[in-house]
């Protein structure tokens, strides 16, 4: 680990899960609903031949936002990677960041997601930069037992 005096950045501002982000006016982000945890619906077994269960999906939006430091102008490497409960992680995603220059300039990172089928458990976002990590986002995936609400219709005739 290097040491404080050695670390020129980049710096975590924010990393976090949200529903959306809204680009206000003045390029100003609005972030809706900062959340970790999601409870999914786990119908019980067996489900009669036929019935099509719905896909149990969620979106969310990982944010990462980060401070220059003394990094300077010019573009570097995100990435980031879903381990999953059982450890085993989900293939990378990069993206590029551009920063201005200067301590205090930054760069957000706002990454649409959707996690089909998620397994129950705790679930890790690394956030790499430039191949090393800086850090790691949560998320809780809860299964809630459901029962499977059908309605039969009647034959043709009857009323």
């Amino acid at each position: 680990m290097a040491s404080e005096a050695s670390f020129s950045g980049p710096y975590i501002a924010a990393a976090f899960l949200c529903e959306k982000v809204l680009m206000e006016q003045g390029n100003v982000p609005t972030f809706v609903r900062v959340v970790d945890r999601f409870t999914v619906p786990k119908f019980a077994v067996p489900i009669p031949p036929g019935v099509q269960l719905p896909q149990q999906v969620i979106q969310i939006t990982l944010v990462v936002i980060l401070k220059s430091g003394d990094l300077g102008a010019g573009s570097h490497k995100v990435s980031f990677r879903l381990q999953k409960p059982d450890l085993s992680y989900m293939p990378e995603n990069s993206l590029p960041v551009f920063f201005q220059g200067g301590d205090d300039n930054g760069a957000m990172v706002a990454v649409p997601l959707m996690i089909a089928a998620p397994e129950e458990g705790l679930h890790w976002f690394d956030v790499l930069f430039e191949g090393s990590l800086l850090t790691r986002v949560p998320m809780r995936i809860l299964h809630q037992p459901a029962i499977l609400q059908m309605q039969i219709q009647p034959p043709p005739g009857d009323h």
